[in-house]
């Protein structure tokens, strides 16, 4: 008898096949199967022993467990993140609680990008209480429910030390994204303190300074206006930075011995990242012979957690044209940070790149489980909400939010059937968006969080998956 039909008599009325996941070799087969709450791999013949679990009629029941979901990558190596390089666009999803991941894929795969579904930066995973080998062993089962075989990337998120980065490494990321905000400087230092500056730099620095930015015609075809002080200026900020993601590219990513991809993030700063400034950066690299895959500039304007942008559109489109420029000369993505809902930059960004870019999103997948939970069990959305409202004051700690609780309707006034209406009011949603730690340091209402999940696990994937949609239509070129 085969596995299908050994499960069809063993399984129960609510447990289910997910008959995408189904591949059979001529030693035995292996097929996802959800049963009661939980998603269990079931296996059969020879192949039963690559897995560890409990032996029924026929077949092998295995759990999604860690040492399990290594063995399904040695076996089915698409399940395994990989690394993209520079060609193509990719966008960066990003799964708090892990449940999010098949509606990632089911979204993704309508259209040509590359989705990096494990995505968590260690703050994330601090507040969430999960670790990285966790949210890698999500997406790769997800990938393997959906029978999805174009490639998924891990990214260690904003890491800012070498040390952070051989973890990351360690744990089987295809990506690092270095967060320089930790070295990068501030010099308001005037133009005569910059010049002497500039002067006392070593003669053969100078003189690559001269060749570099000071006498290269192609500067000007991008706009860019460099001068002696301008120059000090920039390496007295970002010579630090520089300094860290070489000794992490030599020291870490190249030693590890397979692809990883590199992103640089400039963008956890106050200041702008001025052209001049991403320029000066990738030069930088370019003469260390670091190869990065994208770089994420600072935008003007202000890109806050869980609404869209704020600032003059027009102005961002001219300045990030210049950042495309530079990026397509250099010949790796521009990324751009803080992407969720920002539905009025996602389709400029993609077409001034000319479709050759990194997009990273990652709260907006709490925000969705919110909002499910707010349609679906009132009691339950209180008890967040309530619990949000006190810990708000500490979550502004880190992360920068207009976020005015006078604007927030009292919960106590609002009907149940109003409380989806709190996801559609920008100060609710940034509250409700940068509490998610504080909120699931609750170990009871996040046990019961992780439970309406499971109980409604179909609910919120719909949910989720027409979110995604909603994004990456607008990053897409149209046909």
């Amino acid at each position: 008898m085969g596995l299908l039909n050994c499960l069809n008599s063993d399984l129960g009325k609510d447990d289910h096949i997910f008959k995408s996941s189904y591949t059979k070799w001529p030693n035995g087969e292996i097929v996802l199967v959800q049963c009661g709450l939980e998603n269990c791999l079931a296996v059969s013949g020879e192949l039963c022993e690559l897995f560890e679990g409990e032996q029924r009629d026929g077949y092998l029941l295995c759990p999604t467990s860690h040492t399990n979901r290594l063995a399904l990558n040695r076996l089915l190596p698409y399940t395994a993140p990989t690394a993209f390089g520079r060609k193509g666009a990719s966008f960066g999803f990003g799964d708090r609680l892990g449940f999010a991941n098949a509606a990632q894929v089911k979204a993704v795969s309508k259209t040509p990008l590359q989705p990096v579904l494990a995505q968590q930066s260690l703050r994330e995973l601090q507040l969430t209480g999960r670790t990285l080998s966790d949210v890698i062993d999500c997406a790769a089962w997800a990938v393997f429910r959906e029978g999805y075989r174009s490639g998924y990337a891990c990214d260690g998120d904003h890491l800012k030390t070498v040390e952070e980065i051989q973890e990351a490494v360690a744990q089987g990321c295809s990506m690092v994204t270095i967060d320089c905000s930790l070295v990068l400087k501030h010099n308001n230092q005037d133009e005569s303190a910059l010049q002497q500056a500039f002067d006392r730099l070593p003669e053969e620095q100078k003189q690559r300074d001269l060749r570099n930015y000071l006498s290269d015609g192609r500067l000007n075809g991008m706009e860019l206006r460099f001068s002696k002080a301008e120059v000090a200026r920039l390496h007295d900020i970002y010579d630090d930075a520089l300094q860290l993601i070489r000794k992490a590219y030599w020291e870490v990513l190249i030693p590890a011995n397979r692809p990883i991809d590199l992103e640089v993030s400039l963008d956890e700063t106050e200041e702008m990242t001025t052209p001049e400034a991403h320029y000066f950066v990738a030069k930088e690299l370019e003469c260390a012979k670091v190869y990065v895959t994208s770089v994420a500039p600072k935008f003007v304007g202000e890109f806050q957690k869980a609404i869209d942008y704020i600032g003059d559109l027009q102005e961002l489109k001219a300045q990030m044209a210049v950042h495309a420029k530079i990026s397509g000369y250099f010949g790796y993505k521009l990324s751009l940070h803080s992407a969720s809902e920002k539905y009025s930059v996602l389709a400029m960004l993609a077409e001034l790149s000319g479709w050759h870019y990194h997009i990273k999103t990652s709260g907006t997948s709490w925000l969705e489980v919110v909002e499910t939970i707010s349609k679906t069990d009132p009691t339950l959305y209180r008890r967040i909400h309530r619990a949000a409202m006190k810990s708000v004051e500490q979550a502004k700690k880190y992360y920068v939010v207009h976020c005015d609780l006078t604007k927030v309707s009292p919960l106590d006034e609002m009907v149940d059937e109003a409380l989806p209406s709190y996801l559609l009011q920008n100060d609710a949603r940034q509250m409700l968006h940068i509490t998610y730690g504080y909120v699931l340091s609750d170990p009871e209402l996040k046990e019961d969080i992780l439970l309406f999940l499971k109980k409604n696990r179909s609910l919120y994937e719909r949910e989720a998956e027409d979110l995604y949609d909603r994004h990456l239509r607008l990053c897409v070129r149209p046909k």
